[in-house]
């Protein structure tokens, strides 16, 4: 509607007209503000759906990160262990190679005498 249309729809009803406009805009106005809150819920189901899948995902992350921890554990706790061992091999061999050179001293000596 023009501002003419209006103008007349004013001269020929006068305070009934005016009424009848305002009613109009308020449906028109009340269609619009549903449209937009309409649209808004959909947004809000659209965002929470995606805070879901983010919890879930962080969840599965958190649990993966845990597991990694207790595995890096794990491994520190058998290398450790290892390296105990090693040290202990070491030690021993070269107990052994003491003994095996003391052998080899004394055939030696007997061998030169």
């Amino acid at each position: 509607m023009t501002a003419l249309e209006i103008a007349d729809l004013l001269k020929d009803y006068g305070p009934w007209g005016l009424c009848g406009l305002f009613a109009l805009v308020i449906v028109v106005l009340d269609r619009r503000l549903q449209a937009c809150q309409d649209a808004r819920i959909a947004d809000a189901k659209v965002s929470a759906a995606a805070m879901e899948r983010q919890t879930s995902t962080n969840t599965e992350t958190a649990t993966a990160l845990n597991a990694m921890r207790e595995g890096q554990t794990e491994v520190m706790r058998v290398v450790t262990l290892l390296q105990r061992d090693v040290e202990n091999d070491d030690e021993r061999l070269r107990e052994k190679l003491e003994g095996l050179a003391r052998v080899v001293e004394n055939v030696c000596r007997r061998g030169a005498q």
